[in-house]
């Protein structure tokens, strides 16, 4: 398959289509990491989770792109909180 697509579009485009796909799948599995041992999720809704993990390939992850940014901003708000009132 990689020859296949090597061959239609050339050497760089195929390398970073490779390079994407191998991005891809592990924040897919770290996602899929992070969304299982998130001690913040609620019983209720854990098979909801089970079934957008294996139902929705992207969602877990959108989730580790948005927990990335939710972890940046609670340090940043620390970080500025603890200088203001230093």
């Amino acid at each position: 398959m990689l020859q296949a697509v090597y061959e239609q579009l050339g050497f760089f485009p195929t390398l970073i289509a490779s390079v994407l796909f191998v991005a891809c799948v592990i924040f897919w599995m770290a996602g899929i990491a992070g969304l299982l041992a998130n001690s913040d999720r609620r019983r209720p809704t854990e098979w909801l989770t089970y079934v957008l993990i294996i139902f929705v390939p992207p969602y877990p992850i959108i989730w580790l792109i948005i927990d990335i940014f939710r972890q940046y901003w609670r340090i940043t708000r620390k970080t500025a909180a603890q200088v203001k009132s230093s």
